[in-house]
């Protein structure tokens, strides 16, 4: 074992030092701040600009196990989006977007995205779709959306 001149002099060794004489309190800390990181967006997310007439709606998905339990957005009374990202902490499956068109009958889907893995991981932004506009109802309104990844290292 190093003298306790060396290990004082050379900071790495004074971090093993510490850890080693203090290996519970170390450990406790490093599993708070695992925690801590994925509380504070450690996970994936899909972030979503979607856009009609003048209003843009930013829309955030993480991970859900349960695809159907996810809402659709109402963007301006003419158009409902819906982006969904299912898998577990880790591994994304898939990620599947859709567009409906409102009408007083009920909404029409007009647009389905389907997304499959593997997904890059990376702390890097990564751009999961270009600018879609798409073109819908008798007035042709157009809805445009692009989506972004977030799927830093765990």
């Amino acid at each position: 074992m190093p003298s306790a001149h060396n290990r004082s002099s050379d900071p790495n060794n004074n971090f093993l030092t510490m850890r080693l004489k203090n290996g519970f309190l170390l450990l406790s800390f490093t599993l708070a701040n695992a925690a801590l990181a994925q509380d504070t967006g450690r996970q994936p997310e899909l972030h979503c600009n979607v856009t009609y007439a003048s209003t843009t709606v930013q829309l955030r998905t993480t991970l859900q196990t349960d695809p159907y339990t996810v809402p659709e957005t109402d963007i301006e009374g003419r158009f409902r989006f819906k982006a969904v990202m299912t898998g577990k902490p880790g591994k994304i499956d898939y990620i599947k977007l859709y567009a409906y068109l409102q009408k007083d009958q009920g909404d029409i889907p007009i647009h389905q995205a389907s997304y499959t893995g593997p997904f890059a991981v990376s702390p890097q932004v990564y751009k999961l779709t270009p600018n879609n506009q798409l073109y819908a109802g008798e007035l042709e309104r157009i809805l445009q959306y692009e989506c972004d990844l977030y799927n830093p290292p765990q």
